[in-house]
């Protein structure tokens, strides 16, 4: 049987009171696909809707059936006089409780799934289907659906591919910086008393006299000596 893929490009989600919750995207072929339409037209052409809703399972465990159920409907051009509506076409599937929800926890992420494939048509043999099948044309194997005689497909098998997308890696931690010291309290610091600052006073005033007279003693030494060069240099000159 031909497994033809599609894309889908748009979704949105339909909850009503008292109904399942029907899961609804627009999707076209899947780039690479041709599909022809007889009499005329391709199903690249067209846009189409699918329509994903859960099924109700009819046992547990190994006893429910694991596949979808479906159909794939043809849907021509009208003309009511006041509208024209173009061809579509629309892929009905009822998925089982579990793959749906896995279904739908993706797309309420706000993704879509990358692709899915319908494997569609009324098996006649093991290897034969009618209404979507292979033919030759212009020496070359093609898909085509009569949609003339069978506008109406069912579906026996759906497979989707859904996107997962993984955590970036984590940024190594910055080094650790060294703490800074903690600041003295104003309260540990030590404060002199009045008998430290007399002290400290006395201190200074002595040394600043030692200085002064440090420094008239210089002064006095080098005039003696500045004295005695000029004494000698008198006597030179008059000798």
């Amino acid at each position: 049987m031909p497994l033809v893929g599609f894309r889908p490009t748009k979704a949105r989600l339909i909850i009503e009171d008292g109904a399942d919750s029907v899961l609804v995207m627009k999707v076209t072929l899947a780039e690479g696909e041709a599909v022809e339409l007889f009499p005329a037209g391709t199903l690249a052409a067209l846009v189409g809707v699918l329509r994903i809703r859960r099924r109700a399972d009819a046992g547990a465990g190994d006893n429910a059936d694991p596949h979808p159920s479906g159909t794939m409907v043809y849907v021509g051009d009208s003309d009511t006089g006041t509208s024209r509506a173009v061809a579509r076409y629309q892929i009905n599937i009822a998925m089982p409780s579990a793959r749906f929800d896995a279904l739908l926890r993706v797309a309420v992420s706000g993704r879509l799934p990358t692709k899915f494939f319908v494997d569609a048509g009324e098996r006649v043999s093991r290897h034969e289907t009618i209404g979507l099948g292979y033919e030759v044309r212009d020496s070359r194997r093609t898909k085509v659906w009569n949609t003339r005689s069978h506008r109406s497909l069912p579906v026996t098998r759906f497979s989707m591919i859904l996107p997962i997308e993984l955590a970036p890696e984590a940024d190594p931690p910055p080094p650790a910086a060294s703490p800074a010291p903690a600041p003295v309290p104003a309260a540990a610091m030590p404060v002199a008393t009045a008998s430290q600052l007399v002290e400290l006073i006395d201190e200074l005033s002595a040394l600043h006299t030692e200085t002064r007279y440090t420094i008239l003693a210089l002064v006095g030494v080098v005039a003696i000596i500045a004295l005695a060069a000029l004494a000698v240099a008198v006597v030179l000159i008059f000798r």
